[in-house]
């Protein structure tokens, strides 16, 4: 499979327009629908605040801009199910994509009561209206709190990386991609997520995975950006 490459932009801006995606009876009725059926097969979901995004726009080296629409989380599952989703509309969300001092990317393994059960990717999640500051949406603050909830990791505890990387996953989904270098290894930061999640970890995740750059995962453990993002770190090392 190919992939679009990755393309750098300096900053991210989100800005909010609170009215809701404009959909019609017969759209919002097949999205309940889907949701009572995912519902049966996993209880443990659950219909959450969510964004879909309107008016992308990338230009590289400067910005990708998106304006966010509140919706929920059974109507963004009713969008993504589509092979060919409304191209009104965009899945938007930030990765922190961790590092180890011993170049190796760090990728969760979805428990088994998430949407994504048994997928590996870099921890993170799809913002909310925690994520909100002002009239728009920080990718930073989401990328905070994930961290923190997912593995523990105290974002003061790594070095961002300027800029980011906007990378495809799949139809009208956009991961707003920004690095972050670890001084430990990857066995220590496997060490000290295991004591997280044994103590304070949430279900979300059943473990991680520490993955060298150059051996990513195959693609039917993973989702689609995570293979273009190895490579990218991949050429990066080489390059160093």
């Amino acid at each position: 499979m190919t992939h679009a490459p990755p393309i750098p932009v300096a900053a991210v801006e989100l800005t909010i327009d609170d009215r809701p995606p404009a959909l019609d009876p017969a759209e919002r009725a097949a999205a309940a629908a889907g949701w009572a059926a995912r519902l049966a097969a996993n209880p443990a979901l659950w219909n959450g605040p969510f964004f879909l995004f309107q008016d992308v726009v990338i230009e590289p080296g400067r910005a990708f801009r998106a304006v966010a629409c509140p919706t929920d989380f059974a109507t963004f599952l009713h969008w993504r199910a589509d092979p060919a989703p409304d191209d009104r509309f965009a899945h938007v969300f930030p990765v922190a994509a961790v590092t180890s001092r011993d170049d190796r990317l760090l990728l969760g393994v979805m428990g088994p009561t998430t949407a994504n059960a048994g997928l590996a990717y870099p921890p993170s999640g799809s913002f909310d209206d925690d994520d909100r500051v002002g009239a728009a949406l920080d990718p930073l603050v989401n990328i905070r709190r994930e961290l923190a909830e997912e593995v523990g990791i105290d974002h003061a505890d790594l070095v961002a990386e300027p800029g980011w990387w906007v990378i495809g996953s799949g139809p009208r989904r956009f991961a707003l991609v920004k690095r972050h270098r670890s001084a430990l290894t990857a066995a220590e930061l496997e060490a000290r997520i295991a004591h997280h999640l044994a103590t304070d970890g949430d279900g979300e995740l059943s473990g991680v995975l520490l993955v060298p750059f150059d051996r990513p995962l195959p693609p039917e453990r993973t989702v689609p950006y995570v293979a273009p993002l190895a490579a990218l770190l991949a050429a990066v090392s080489a390059a160093a």
